[in-house]
């Protein structure tokens, strides 16, 4: 991490959750962060706490920010080139689940998870791009993904959210072409974590409990914690310019990347005795 001591980094969806828990590491590893969010009260307290520690850490600026806001997007960027010198790194944090079932649906769910998931993410990286390019930067951009980019989740109502995530994984391969065809180093990888423990995945679990279509009520899962997916981005950082790690997924230890409903303890005992 020692080549990114100083540099500045943007991270969007930056104010509770695994965006958060990213800031946190990346100041405690010398980089400057530039942390954008809606909320401006949960800003300003991670600003404060963060800024706080000594000067050996990063500093973090806060800017508050829709990235579904092309122009809003734009004027970050801007900030960024004219007052630190460019963008070195993006986290492309910010997403958004909406329990909405293709059979009967909401059009503005879907565009609000097509919008944010996938137009804003795209936005911010193209601006990264071209920062990155006039200020001649070989910097890096990782795109916080899921384990639902991998494959079909089983509940009701999931289905669109996993459209926008597969169509995170085509734009990491097809922004990594693009890139190759010219001739940048800039790199890009996709982060793939699988169920997180955070407010999200809370409201998430409650509404699929409470959705008449669901076949089984589901506990609360097995879950990651935000700083472990925090620690995965330093070890996609962390490696030498000549290195990509391409696609990282991770699950927490005793979860399948393919999400499976779980038997009743009664089957999972005549399983074993069979």
């Amino acid at each position: 991490m020692e080549q990114w001591k100083g540099k500045v980094a943007i991270v969007t969806g930056a104010s509770a959750g695994i965006g958060k828990a990213i800031v946190v590491k990346l100041v405690e590893y010398g980089v400057h962060v530039v942390a954008l969010a809606r909320r401006e009260d949960k800003l300003k307290e991670l600003a404060e706490l963060l800024n706080e520690k000594g000067n050996d850490h990063g500093k973090v600026h806060t800017k508050v920010c829709d990235v579904t806001d092309e122009q809003a997007v734009k004027n970050v960027f801007s900030w960024v080139d004219s007052t630190l010198g460019g963008v070195y790194i993006l986290i492309n944090n910010a997403g958004t689940v909406k329990i909405s079932s293709l059979l009967n649906g909401k059009l503005e769910d879907w565009q609000y998870m097509m919008n944010l998931n996938v137009l804003a993410l795209n936005v911010c990286s193209r601006e990264a791009f071209q920062s990155m390019t006039r200020n001649k930067i070989d910097g890096h951009i990782i795109q916080v993904n899921s384990t639902a980019g991998h494959s079909i989740l089983p509940h009701f109502s999931m289905k669109m959210y996993n459209a926008t995530k597969h169509a995170v994984r085509i734009l990491c391969e097809g922004l990594r072409h693009e890139l190759q065809l010219v001739g940048s180093k800039i790199k890009v990888s996709s982060l793939s974590p699988g169920a997180v423990s955070t407010d999200l995945l809370s409201s998430i679990y409650k509404c699929i409990n409470k959705e008449p279509n669901s076949t089984v009520q589901l506990n609360s899962p097995i879950a990651l914690k935000t700083e472990d997916v925090a620690n995965a981005v330093i070890s996609i950082l962390a490696t030498p310019p000549s290195v990509l790690i391409a696609e990282m997924t991770i699950v927490a230890n005793g979860l399948t990347i393919q999400s499976h409903f779980q038997p009743s303890a009664a089957t999972v005992e005549d399983l074993l005795q069979s």
